[in-house]
């Protein structure tokens, strides 16, 4: 991994945890002064940012190890580990709100001081909002799952942070009580759908579940290599898997069987390198398996010149996610024959 991504990615969390500490201590300041729920359902959103982040700097940290005996593959699969942590906390912090809530619906709390508390609510939200942002600016720039998940756990919160400084001022204005903590089961409900939907991903990157944009980007890789490259013939039975930001991909390659291992892997380094420019990223590590044509190729074969030919080129495929993972073209051709 690049040592200047691997840095911007630490940087990146260590800001969001000291944001997360500063964030709590004014929101609980705002609590104490108001009585509100909404403020407290904030206030605990920012206790779960402070756990998640922590956990997300060791994740990192871990993350960017390089692999050793013990983990061949590396240690990227722990960013899917603190991933989905992350959306956990977000739905204990979303369901411990709406408890309060209730509560608050059945027995009404005395509230005061909303002017002051919704300045501090609403100067935390903008903050949080900006961080959200850059870490997922950042994430997205450096492929880490750990910081686009801590970006929107963020912006959640700011989100969370918007809708208490709406009930502050609904109960200001209308002087009904009953906006606080309705408002606040609200914004738990939002923060208990964006928690599913982190533990969603990371359970589906812990399981290697496929991402057909990924694939169909693969594909069209290999499509600009066939138009320049034609010694080979096809591609199937791809798969691919991700830790931390590499990729692991395996599929097999058609060439034909008269070439030679030294032709066949000059055709199998032009393809990796299509590859590899079409995911974006250097951290690649492909097997390809070889395999050599046979009479049934002939009519998927676009090469100009060939001795063996038994028919003449008739079909032309577009490589997309469903047909490079699929099995070989004549395979396929002949079961709907």
């Amino acid at each position: 991994m690049d040592r200047k991504e691997t840095e911007l990615k630490k940087k990146a969390a260590l800001i969001s945890l000291s944001i997360g500490f500063l964030m709590f201590f004014g929101k609980i300041g705002a609590y104490f002064l108001t009585g509100s729920a909404a403020v407290l359902s904030d206030a605990l959103e920012s206790i779960v940012h402070i756990a998640a982040t922590s956990f997300a700097f060791y994740s990192l940290h871990l993350s960017t190890k390089p692999a050793d005996k013990e983990h061949p593959y590396g240690h990227g699969k722990i960013e899917f580990f603190s991933a989905g942590f992350e959306g956990a906390m977000i739905m204990i912090a979303a369901l411990s709100i709406i408890a309060y809530a209730v509560r608050d619906i059945i027995i009404p709390r005395e509230i005061s001081r909303l002017d002051t508390g919704a300045i501090i609510i609403t100067a935390a939200s903008i903050i949080n909002l900006l961080l959200g942002y850059y870490l997922i600016k950042t994430g997205k720039r450096t492929n880490s799952l750990i910081l686009i998940a801590d970006g929107k756990h963020v912006l959640t919160d700011s989100i969370t942070s918007f809708g208490a400084v709406a009930a502050l001022i609904l109960v200001l204005i209308t002087d009904i009580k009953l906006f606080d903590p309705v408002i606040a089961i609200l914004l738990a409900l939002n923060i208990l759908w964006t928690g599913k939907h982190l533990v969603r991903e990371s359970i589906g990157g812990l399981m290697n579940e496929n991402d057909d944009k990924i694939i169909d980007d693969i594909g069209k890789g290999l499509e600009t290599v066939r138009k320049y490259h034609n010694d080979w013939i096809d591609v199937h039975r791809l798969r691919y898997w991700k830790s931390g930001d590499k990729y692991m991909i395996d599929f097999h390659l058609i060439v034909p069987y008269y070439k030679s291992v030294a032709e066949s892997h000059e055709t199998v380094d032009q393809v990796e390198k299509r590859i590899i420019e079409s995911l974006g990223t250097k951290q690649v590590e492909s097997l390809i398996h070889l395999d050599p044509c046979n009479p049934r190729c002939c009519y998927i074969c676009n090469m100009p010149e060939c001795g063996s030919r038994k028919e003449p080129n008739s079909k032309y495929y577009r490589w997309d996610a469903k047909k490079i993972t699929s099995l070989p073209t004549y395979d396929i051709d002949d079961v709907k024959e």
